[in-house]
């Protein structure tokens, strides 16, 4: 195989895995992205889950503000 035959092969093989799976939640972008899924470690712990139901109500801040 010539040398941009091979190229050419490299960059499909690449876009492929960089795209991910066709089963993946939308919320996991990137190749860690299932760290923060459903499937991931931190999906239990009690900040991920107020994290989460905070993200999807619109609040983005990791900060509480005490008044």
């Amino acid at each position: 195989m010539s040398l941009w035959g091979y190229c050419v092969c490299l960059l499909g093989c690449c876009a492929v895995v960089v795209r991910g799976a066709p089963g993946d939640p939308p919320g996991a972008n990137g190749p860690l992205g299932w760290l923060l899924s459903d499937k991931g470690p931190f999906h239990h712990s009690q900040e991920f889950t107020d994290f989460t139901e905070r993200y999807q109500q619109g609040f983005t801040t990791k900060y509480k503000i005490y008044r």
